[in-house]
Formats: C-alpha cells, structure tokens, sequence
C-alpha cells in the first residue's frame, strides 16, 4: 500500500505535463506530493531481521518514532512550500520555504514539547498536519512503550539463551523435571570429588519453574541455567547451544499413570537431542524395559530403566538382606574425611568408614600387563584399599575370571579399566602414582608360583579384550541385545494374549465349560494356607516381572529348597496382559485387600514370612502436599509392627519416593519394642522411655545424636548426608528413589556403570551363579558396609572361582 501511494505524485507530474487543464499549482497534484514522504515507512520491513520478541518491540517503537518525525517532516515541507513567488511575510503569503534540517528540529519540538514557537506553520493544511501529528504520537507512542515493557517483564532470564558456552563447557537436563530429581542430581554433579565439578547445567523445560525449584536453583544460581522451551523446537535447542554440550540427560516422570507414554516422550526428545548433536553422549531414563532397546537404536549413548533396575534391587533385597543401603552408599559421593567425626557409637564410626567408599572407574597402567586379574585384586587391596570388582571389555562391562591375564591396549599408557570399590578419589588417583618398581616386584614374585591352566579356559580368555571405553557403538549393541531379551519376551507375551483372545484357549490353557481361567484363579484363590517362608508384597510392582524373575534366579543352599513364594496384597489386580508374563513362574498368590487392615495381613500368612516388601502405590498429585506421597507407605509400616510383635520380625524393605520422609520412619526405632524387633542399631538410650519422667535424658541424646549429624552434614557439604544414618537406612530397610537420580548423574563421567550395576544385581548368563554366590554372601555386605580392614576382604572372590 505506501508503494502505491508514493506513486501517485509521479503519475500526476504526468499528468500535469500532458494536460493543460490541470497545472501544477492545483490542488490534487499538490495534495499528491504530500504521499512522497510515506515512503519512510518502509524501513519498518528492518523489523523482520530481529532475533526476539523483545528486539522486534523495541525496533518497531523505535521505527515508528522515526518514521513520524521524518514523514511529518516531507509532509510538512510540501503543505508549507510556496508554489508562486511572493515576497510578503509568510503569514501574508500563507506559504513559507523551509530546509529539511529545520523542518526535522519543529517536528520533534513539536511532539515533544509542544514547540517553542520559533518555527511554526503558516497554511491551514499545515496546521492541522501538526495538530493531527501529536494527537497521533500522544496515541501511538505510548501503546509502543507498554508493549516494550510487557515484553520485557515476560522476557525473564528463563527466554535468554546459554551464552557461556565458550567459557564453560555445559550439559542439558531436559524431560521431566522436579526439585527432589535436581536436587539429587545437582548435589552428585556438583560434588567436589566429581572432576567435572566445574561444568554448567542448562535446564530445557517446557514450563516455568515452581517455587519448589526456584529453591534448588537459587542454591546453584551459579552453576545452572534454567530455560523455558521444548527440546523439540530447533530454536529452543539453539538457545540451550545443543551444538556443544558436553551431554544430555532425558529424565522421566517415575510415577506417570501411563509409563509407555512417558517412554515415548522421553524417545522422541532423544531423537530432537541427537539431530542437534550427533556426537554428544545422551542417557535417558524410561520406566519399562521393554523399550531400552528401542530407545538405544533412536541414539541414546545408554539407559537407565526405572522399572528393571529398581525391581531387581527391590528382589534381591528380598534375600540378601541391607542390600538398598549397600547401593545407595557405593553411589552416594562423599569426599570429606568422615574418620574425623567423632560418635560414641561404636557401629557408627565403622558405618561411616564403609559409606566413604563408592564405585569407581579406575585406569590400571600399562606395568600391571602380565598379571592375572586375581593379582590385580590382591596387589591394589594391599598397595591402594582398592577392590576391582570387573572390566570394560569391547563387549561391555563383565566379570573376569581370577586367571584371566592382563594385555595390552591401543593406550601405550594403559592396561585397561575396571570397576571398583575405593575410598574416595584420592585413592583412585594413587593407582598412577604407584612405583612401577613394585608392581614389577611383584610380578615375579607371581611367575615363579604361577599355575597351569586347562587349553579350552585359555582359549576363552583370549577371546577377551579390554577396552578403553572408546569402543561405544560395539559396547551400545551388547547393551541393546542384554535389553532386547524381555522386549522379545513381551512380544512373545503379547502374542499368547491375543491367541487366547481369538480362539478362547490356548494349548497350554485347555478347560472345561465353566472352569476358572489361570487369570482367574490367581485372582481370586488367595494363598494356600501351606504356604511358608514365602515373600509378602504390599502393592503390585510396575515390572513384576523382573521383580519375580531376580527372586527366581537367586541361589538356593541346596536342590531341595525351593525358591521362595510370592505374595502379592493390593487392592487390585494386575491386567490379564501382566499376567501373561508371570505365567511362567510358579508359586505367585495374589490377595485383594489393604495392608493396613489385620485381617487382610492374616491371609497373606505374613507370620510365617521372611521378607515383606512395602512399596510406593501413591502419586503425589493425590495429596496438596507432595509430601504426603509416602504416607500409605509409612502406615503400612506401623501395622507390620503391630501384627509381628510376638513372631519372628521378617526382612522388611520399604521404598520410599521422598527422601524425607526416612526421619518419620526411624521416630518408629525410639519404641524399645520395635527396635528390637527391628534389628535396629542403637543410635539413642532405648531403654529411657519418652513416656518416663525420664524424658530430658532422651531429649540430651537425641540433641548429641542431632550435633553430630549437623556437624557431618556441615563437613561433607551434602545436605541429605545425615540420611545415611537414620535407623532405617542404616539398617538396610529403606529403598530411596534418589538412589536412580544419583546414578544417573554418574553416568557422565563413570560410563557404562548402568550395565555395571545391571552386572552386580543380575549378573550374566556366563557369570550368574558367581555373581550371586557373592551378592549373597553376608560377608560381603559387611566388607562394604562396615569396610572391615582385613585380609580377608578380597579372599571371598578367589574362594568363589
């Protein structure tokens, strides 16, 4: 439209020249020539070239202040020209000549200050341009100005970009993000002895923080970059600088009500993170595992499913008992020197010793070629207190056999890498620093009482070859084929239910008219009233089936004892689909009720049980307080209590989803009756009742048992660090989700421990009995837990080759 209208003063020059009836002086050319100027206007087409939203209002209200003053000018200029000679004054002449410079100077004076009165116009279409003028700019400059400001208070730092890149190398957390989730991650990341300490986290979310984050990022202000947009827009990965993070992690809502949807997001924000960055690493979280494999293949570097890694420890702890606190301590960071907190309980002084330690990825130098990995074992317990457990091989992480001999790699200043149990970095680090004098020493000193072995053992461990963890795409396909087993399992699962579907029965499912389903007597049976040492599950696991299958691969002491019944208590059963691949299992009882009613507790036999697992049923968007997501939890506790008080205690294994909510479960150990049913250490004087005139007695342990968990916390910089000795915890009763956050955050620079941990609770088909001869082995529990300073901490793995 303005290129059209500063045409027509052209075509009415042409006309006045071709026309002798229209001249010049007329009004319509005159009136035409006042059109020119409107060609200003076009520099508002500059605006499109604006990187923002704020930018784009700020060159808009700028333009338009421009665009007012220069046209008004033209205008103004031609209204104000004298067409005709005169030599009177201009009021007489109406018509006055005037530069542009000067007509620039009376617009802005004008507008902004109603004038001087030095230079004023003199024609009537004059004056009424300027009163039209600054009525216009009083209208049109303020609307200008409000949207700049409401641009500005909408355009918060959550719509800036990482501008740091260059300065600080980052990574990107996107997916679904809470304050409990990072919170656990920052406080792992972040920690002193992590050597990536001083990298920056950009947080990509889709929504704006809650108060509840708000917390947790104003207590790492420095260090996290928090940005609202979606990880699957190209502008909003430009913003978060996709192009050169260090790596991305893809978290998922781990009480989502539909667990394949949350999968499928967390795929597809994997597949937008690998198209920004083909090469950075990316570890992502999914709940079933059935679709690891699937999201291996769409570009993630590794996985951490939710529900196959905390059933299977929920399992094992079924049997081995402490096992949670095992874990959640060897991946916990500590870095200061917890020895130098002094307690007067003798348990916990050697407990903090044990929680000093953790896994770590230990670099074995070059001289240690030519040893045995049994001497490996043997010469950094006794050199470095460090415990190699496995290796990094070309096909992943796996344990090695005690004569498996070390060689060389393509690193002419490594040997090889392997998993261990050390206490903090500073022992890792002395691996390097170790004489090679000694280990030469010491490596004849091997040779000269060296052993035989069988040709077909020899033949195998050649097979073998230790990697550097450079090898990702081969170790990615030997994680992809460890995950495609259950996904293969599901498919063949799927396909029984749909046959069953089409023709009523199946081969393996034939019955009379009327007679109960297999679905339909597990549901409605109940336990047999024979039914011992078995297993009580409040609650259905979201992977029951690896839940079911880690307890059916546990070793027995002998071929006569039978792997122990489940017992499943919920208020609901699972679907016909779940059930599906439980069929295979034997001895698996489901018992419609509540854990907090005796009567249902009576029919699961919880008398004669040996473990009870209570788990999380809860979500928080059931409660106003997320707080309260435990609460059936920490109930069912109380009424396990209760009806155990004059049996045997079994094994009880609580998963709580806030870490919290431990301190509520151990006020239960301040009942003299319950600590001992328990097995709980001693942590205050029980025999002082709170109900006694006694009381201040307690009250002073309990404020020296609170000094010094403020001075550990104070010491280790670690604000969850006094959790590790609740009652509970310490004990080996509580499962704590955080133990996933916190190995998801090692994942960066511990690789490939997932398929590690995977390793230590399942083992491999080659290694299973091995692995959970020693899992099983209280011995061993105590050797981490406790760090017994012995010899004999690192015998038991040669005793069970």
């Amino acid at each position: 439209m303005a290129e059209f209208a500063v045409v027509l003063p052209s075509w009415f020059d042409l006309i006045t020249t071709n026309v002798a009836s229209i001249t010049y002086t007329s009004t319509l050319p005159q009136v035409s020539r006042m059109l020119r100027p409107l060609r200003f206007v076009r520099i508002f087409r500059l605006v499109q070239f604006a990187t923002s939203s704020l930018q784009q209002q700020a060159w808009a209200a700028m333009l338009t202040i421009v665009s007012i003053v220069f046209t008004t000018a033209g205008v103004v200029q031609a209204t104000e020209a004298c067409l005709e000679a005169c030599d009177g004054e201009p009021r007489v002449c109406k018509c006055r000549d005037l530069s542009f410079p000067n007509l620039l100077y009376f617009v802005v004076v004008s507008i902004s200050t109603l004038g001087y009165g030095d230079i004023s116009p003199v024609s009537t279409s004059g004056k009424f341009v300027i009163a039209f003028v600054i009525l216009f700019t009083f209208i049109v400059v303020p609307i200008q100005v409000n949207r700049i400001q409401a641009t500005i208070t909408s355009h918060t730092d959550y719509s800036s970009a990482y501008s740091e890149a260059k300065l600080h190398p980052h990574v990107i957390v996107t997916g679904y993000v809470n304050a409990d989730t990072l919170s656990v991650f920052f406080g792992e990341f972040f920690h002193p002895s992590n050597l990536n300490w001083n990298e920056r986290v950009v947080i990509l979310n889709a929504s704006p923080p809650t108060a509840e984050i708000n917390k947790v990022l104003h207590a790492n202000e420095s260090k996290v970059q928090y940005i609202v947009g979606s990880p699957m827009l190209d502008e909003d990965l430009t913003r978060a600088v996709i192009s050169d993070a260090s790596a991305c992690y893809v978290l998922v809502k781990r009480q989502s009500s539909r667990p394949q949807y949350a999968d499928q997001c967390c795929a597809l924000i994997t597949i937008a993170l690998r198209r920004g960055n083909p090469t950075c690493p990316i570890y992502a979280q999914i709940i079933n595992s059935r679709n690891a494999a699937t999201l291996l293949k769409m570009g993630a570097s590794d996985v951490v499913v939710i529900g196959m890694l905390k059933f299977s420890i929920l399992g094992r702890s079924c049997q081995v008992w402490g096992l949670p606190t095992l874990l959640l301590n060897l991946l916990a960071q500590c870095n200061s020197d917890l020895d130098s907190h002094h307690s007067s309980l003798q348990w916990q002084r050697q407990y903090l010793h044990g929680y000093m330690h953790g896994i770590f990825v230990v670099d074995i130098p070059r001289t240690f070629s030519g040893l045995t990995f049994g001497d490996l074992i043997r010469f950094l317990y006794d050199k470095a207190s460090i415990i190699p457990l496995a290796m990094l091989t070309d096909d992943g992480v796996r344990f090695m056999d005690m004569e498996f001999k070390l060689g060389a790699t393509a690193d002419p200043n490594l040997c090889c890498k392997v998993y261990a149990i050390a206490k903090g970095l500073t022992a890792v680090e002395g691996v390097m620093k170790i004489p090679p004098e000694q280990i030469l020493s010491y490596r004849k000193g091997v040779r000269r009482k060296g052993k035989s072995m069988s040709s077909n053992s020899l033949l195998e461990m050649k097979k073998i070859k230790p990697a550097l963890g450079n090898e990702i795409e081969q170790i990615r396909e030997s994680i992809i084929n460890m995950y495609t087993v259950a996904e293969d399992y599901d498919v063949e699962a799927a396909l029984g239910l749909a046959e069953r579907d089409f023709t009523g029965y199946t081969a393996s499912d034939e019955r009379l008219v009327g007679e109960m389903s297999e679905y339909e007597r597990f549901a409605s049976l109940g336990v047999p009233e024979d039914v011992t040492d078995h297993i009580v599950v409040c609650g259905f696991p979201s992977d029951t089936y690896h839940f079911i299958k880690t307890i059916r691969e546990a070793p027995v002491p002998d071929d006569n004892t039978p792997s122990p019944a489940v017992v499943f208590l919920a208020s609901n059963v699972i679907d016909e689909r779940e059930f599906e691949r439980l069929r295979g299992f034997l001895d698996v009882y489901f018992v419609q009720g509540s854990p907090v009613n005796f009567g249902d507790l009576k029919k699961t036999n919880i008398r004669s049980a040996i473990s009870v697992l209570i788990l999380t049923q809860a979500s928080e968007a059931q409660y106003s307080d997320p707080n309260m997501v435990d609460a059936d939890a920490i109930t069912t506790v109380r009424y396990i209590v209760e009806i155990s008080q004059r049996t045997r205690m079994p094994n009880l294994v609580v998963e709580l989803d806030k870490s919290s909510n431990v301190k509520l479960l151990s006020s239960l150990a301040n009942d003299r009756r319950t600590s001992s049913a328990f097995g709980l250490p001693a942590l205050v004087v029980r025999n002082v009742s709170y109900r006694s005139p006694r009381h201040d007695s307690v009250m002073s342990a309990v404020s020296r048992r609170d000094s010094f968990w403020t001075s550990l916390d104070e010491g280790d910089g670690n604000t969850d660090a006094s959790f590790v000795l609740e009652e509970f915890i310490a004990s080996g009763r509580v499962f704590m989700n955080s133990m996933l956050d916190s190995l998801m955050s090692e994942c960066y620079r511990k690789p490939w421990i997932t398929q590690f941990l995977h390793l230590l609770i399942n083992g491999s088909i080659n290694d299973l009995e091995y692995v959970l001869s020693i899992l099983s082995s209280p011995f061993f529990t105590l050797t981490i837990i406790l760090s017994v300073e012995s010899d004999d901490c690192f015998k038991w793995k040669h005793r069970m080759n």
